[in-house]
C-alpha cells in the first residue's frame, strides 16, 4: 500500500490550492490528489459566460494566465504534486488513516494511506422539490452546476435549437443564466422563483427591484411568487412546466438552478462531526472533529463574522482562500480562518449588484435594531465622459453605529465600494470609521469624496433627526406636501410618477418662498440624487419646519 504525507480529496478549487500552497512550503513532501471527474482545476465560476459565449472555448476555464492548461502534467511538473482523475475515494479509515479510492475505468479499488488527509468534496445539486422527467430521457431538463451542463445547453443553443427558456431559481446562478440564455442567443426567458424576490435572503426587497427592473427592461420575464409543481414532456419532447394556479409554460429548455448543498458523504460515513447547516463542523484552523483531517471549500459551514452564526456559503473566493489556510496549517504555519461575511458580486445584463454583510432584514432576524441609509452616486464626477450611476443602501447598529452591512446595484463601478466596506467590517468599525477612508483620486477613476464618504455624513445626518425615506414604500404611504428642489426642466421632463401633487421650488429659490409652504405640514423634499434635498431640508429646519423628510437615493433610485 502506497502512503503519502498529505492526501486531498477533490480536484476543482480548494484541492488545487491546498496542494500547490502545500507544496510550496513543504517542497520534499509527498502529496497526492484524488478526484473523481476527468477534469482538474476549472473556473466552475465561469460557466455561465462559456455557456453565454462570452468565453471562447471550455478550454479557456482551465488554463493559467499564460495558456497552459492546468492539467496533471501541469500539477505535477510545475506545482509539484500528483493529480490523478478519474479516481473516487469512496471510504475513509481514519483509525488505519487510509482511504480507499477506486479507479473508475478499471472498476478497482485499492487502499492509500495518509498522515493528514485533505477534504474538499465541494458541493452536490439540489434535487427539485417536484416531479421533473429522467433526465437520461431528455437533454432539455437539466441543473447548471457542473460543466457538462454548460457544454451542453452551448451546442443546443449554437444549432438553434432553443427559441425559448425557463429558469427555475432565482439565485447568483439563475440570474447569470438568465443572462446567458437571453444575451448572444436572444433566447426568450422566463425565471421562475418560489419567493417573493429574486435574490432572496440576500439583498432587501428595495434593492432587489433595480435587479428585477432590469431584467424585465431585457425582456426576461420573472415570475415570484411561483410554485412550479411538476415538469413534463409533451408529445415533442419539449418541457411543460406547470404552475401552482393552474398555468402551464411550454419552452425549449428548462434550467434547474435550485441551488446547492455540502457534499459530505465520505465525512459523515467516516464519523467526523457536521454541523447545523449540514456542512462539515471545521475550528478556525479548518481542522475537523479528527484532529488528522482538514476540510474546506463548498463542503464545510462557516461562521459569519457579525452574528457568530454557522452559515453555508458556496463560494469559489472562499474555496480559494481555504486551500491556503489549510497548506499552512499542514505546514506548520498556524493560521486562522477569520469567518465569512457574505460578500457577493453578480451581473445582470448591464448592471451590477452586490453586497456584504447583513441586510436590513438579516440583521432585525439577529435581534438587533438596524438604521438605514440610501444614496444614488455616479461612479465618476458628472462631468466626466461616461459616467455611470448605482445605488447603494448602508445598515449600521442603531445602538452603537456599528457597520453591519452594504448592498449595491446600478451599472457603475460598485466593486471598490463593496470590497473596501467589506475590509471595514472585518475589522468591526463604526460609521465615523468611513469618514478615515483614503481613496485614489481622479477623474476617471472617481469623485474627490468617495460614496462611503458620503453614505457616513448622511448617517450623521440621520443621527441629528433628518429623516429619510424609502422611494418604494415610505413615500407612497405619506400624505406629506412634497418638494420638489430640482430646476424647472428637470421636473418637467422627469416628472415624478405616482403621487397626485407635488410642489416644484428650485433649491436657489427655496429660502426666498419657504413662506409658500405650510410650515405645520409634514414636508418631503425629493431632487435627483439627493444631495439637494439634504441642503434644502436644512434650510427648511432652519427657518421653524420640524418635521422634514428626504427622499433617499432620489429619483434615480428608480434605476
Amino acid at each position: 500500500m502506497d502512503i503519502s504525507d498529505f492526501v486531498i480529496v477533490g480536484g476543482v478549487a480548494c484541492g488545487p490550492k491546498t496542494a500547490a500552497t502545500l507544496a510550496r512550503r513543504l517542497p520534499n513532501a509527498s502529496i497526492i490528489l484524488f478526484q473523481k471527474e476527468s477534469r482538474l482545476s476549472y473556473g466552475n465560476c465561469g460557466l455561465p459566460y462559456y455557456a453565454s459565449g462570452d468565453i471562447g472555448s471550455f478550454e479557456e476555464l482551465t488554463f493559467t494566465s499564460y495558456g497552459v492548461p492546468r492539467d496533471k502534467d501541469y500539477f505535477d511538473k510545475t506545482k509539484g504534486f500528483r493529480a490523478m482523475t478519474g479516481h473516487e475515494v469512496i471510504a475513509i479509515n481514519r483509525e488505519l488513516r487510509t482511504v480507499t479510492v477506486k479507479d473508475l475505468e478499471s472498476g478497482e479499488s485499492f487502499e492509500h494511506g495518509y498522515g493528514k488527509l485533505v477534504l474538499a468534496t465541494g458541493a452536490g445539486t439540489n434535487r427539485p422539490p417536484f416531479e421533473v422527467p429522467d433526465t437520461t430521457t431528455t437533454s432539455r431538463v437539466r441543473p447548471f452546476t457542473r460543466p457538462d451542463d454548460a457544454i451542453a445547453f452551448r451546442k443546443m443553443a449554437e444549432k438553434g435549437q432553443i427559441g425559448t427558456a425557463l429558469v427555475v431559481g432565482g439565485g447568483f446562478i439563475g440570474c447569470e443564466v438568465a443572462e446567458a440564455a437571453g444575451g448572444l442567443w436572444g433566447i426568450e426567458v422566463t425565471l421562475i422563483e418560489k419567493e417573493n424576490q429574486i435574490l432572496p435572503y440576500v439583498l432587501d426587497p428595495e434593492m432587489v427591484a433595480i435587479a428585477e427592473r432590469e431584467l424585465a427592461r431585457q425582456n426576461v420575464d420573472v415570475q415570484t411568487g411561483a410554485t412550479i409543481e411538476k415538469i413534463e414532456l409533451n408529445d415533442s419532447g419539449n418541457p411543460v412546466v406547470s404552475i401552482a394556479g393552474g398555468d402551464k409554460i411550454t419552452t425549449d429548455y428548462v434550467f434547474l438552478c435550485l441551488g446547492v448543498y455540502p457534499e459530505t458523504t465520505l465525512a459523515a460515513a467516516c464519523g467526523l462531526r457536521l454541523g447545523p447547516t449540514g456542512g462539515i463542523a471545521v475550528n478556525s484552523r479548518l481542522q475537523t472533529s479528527d484532529e488528522n483531517i482538514y476540510a474546506g471549500g463548498d463542503c464545510i459551514e462557516s461562521q459569519h463574522q457579525l452574528t457568530k452564526r454557522p452559515v453555508f456559503l458556496p463560494m469559489g473566493s472562499l474555496a480559494n482562500r481555504h486551500g491556503r489556510v489549510i497548506a499552512e496549517n499542514l505546514a506548520g504555519n498556524e493560521t486562522e480562518f477569520p469567518g465569512v461575511l457574505g460578500t457577493f458580486l453578480v451581473k445582470i445584463f448591464d448592471i451590477n449588484v452586490g453586497a456584504t454583510g447583513l441586510s436590513e432584514q438579516a440583521v432585525r432576524k439577529a435581534g438587533l435594531e438596524p438604521n438605514v441609509i440610501w444614496g444614488t452616486f455616479p461612479d465618476k464626477p458628472d462631468y466626466y465622459p461616461e459616467y455611470q450611476t448605482f445605488v447603494l443602501k448602508m445598515v449600521y447598529d442603531a445602538s452603537n453605529n456599528r457597520l453591519l452591512g452594504l448592498q449595491a446595484a446600478g451599472a457603475g463601478d460598485i466593486f471598490r465600494r463593496i470590497d473596501v466596506f467589506a475590509s471595514f467590517l472585518g475589522r468591526k468599525a463604526r460609521v465615523n470609521d468611513l469618514f478615515e477612508f483614503e481613496h485614489g483620486y481622479a477623474p476617471p477613476f472617481s469623485e474627490a469624496l468617495d460614496p462611503l464618504h458620503h453614505l457616513a455624513a448622511m448617517a450623521q445626518a440621520q443621527q441629528r433627526g433628518i429623516k429619510f425615506l424609502n422611494l418604494a414604500t415610505d413615500l407612497s404611504e405619506t400624505d406629506a406636501q412634497i418638494i420638489d428642489v430640482r430646476e424647472p426642466d428637470e421636473f418637467k421632463g422627469e416628472p415624478f410618477e405616482g403621487l397626485s401633487e407635488v410642489i416644484n421650488i428650485p433649491l436657489n429659490d427655496l429660502r426666498e418662498r419657504s413662506a409658500d409652504l405650510d410650515i405645520s405640514k409634514k414636508t418631503v423634499v425629493i431632487c435627483k440624487r439627493g444631495p439637494r434635498s439634504y441642503q434644502a431640508a436644512m434650510i427648511l429646519k432652519a427657518v421653524g419646519f420640524e418635521d422634514v423628510s428626504i427622499l433617499s437615493g432620489g429619483l434615480q433610485s428608480r434605476l
